[in-house]
């Protein structure tokens, strides 16, 4: 993620100022204010940027996400998902494939068209298991499968989700793959980034 282009110390005094209130700050050296602040911003990127799925060659980062959502029990996290997807169903092409009362839904999401690799278009169907404890739940992709979009039906081709080596060269991604790889990941961080804002409404 590349960070917002601006002087570091321009902002340097008013965050040591925060963290040292009762400290003289003119005297800090200015290279080491700029190193605090953006160590800081560095920081923040990580943390909010930690939960995002992404393709590596080890295959899918993280294997699943954890979201807290407050004062809410299991079996009404449970409900409160089932009405959300139902809500949701028809906009982002939703269907519950199976479900354990107040312990987890496992849940398809249809994306068409969702990448292009060699000018070649492919639908995407993911399949994730949500599960739930008290105040949180696990967001946890399990299949990823690709078919292109053809007047033939070429069927389902499954993703790997464990080794992505053959997208990369010496732990760097192949730059025909680049854009590739980030489309198929991007529906399941819209997906859960709507879902969480839903919970939390």
């Amino acid at each position: 993620m590349r960070l917002p282009s601006f002087k570091c110390d321009k902002f340097a005094n008013h965050f040591l100022y925060n963290l040292f209130p009762n400290h003289k700050i003119m005297t800090v050296d200015k290279t080491i204010k700029n190193l605090i602040l953006c160590l800081n911003l560095l920081l923040t990127v990580l943390v909010y940027g930690q939960d995002e799925f992404a393709i590596n060659y080890k295959g899918l980062t993280p294997k699943l996400s954890i979201s807290k959502i407050d004062s809410l029990s299991k079996s009404a996290l449970y409900l409160k998902t089932l009405e959300w997807i139902e809500e949701n169903e028809t906009k982002y092409r939703l269907l519950v494939d199976s479900k354990i009362e107040n312990e987890a839904i496992l849940v398809i999401l249809i994306k068409e068209n969702a990448v292009n690799l060699n000018k070649q278009y492919y639908n995407v169907k993911y399949k994730i298991n949500i599960s739930f404890e008290k105040e949180q739940y696990k967001f946890e992709p399990t299949r990823i499968q690709l078919k292109l979009n053809s007047k033939y039906d070429m069927g389902w081709k499954d993703f790997d989700l464990t080794n992505g080596a053959i997208f990369f060269d010496k732990e760097k991604v192949i730059k025909k793959y680049k854009y590739y790889l980030k489309d198929i990941t991007r529906s399941l961080n819209e997906l859960s980034m709507q879902l969480n804002a839903g919970l939390k409404n």
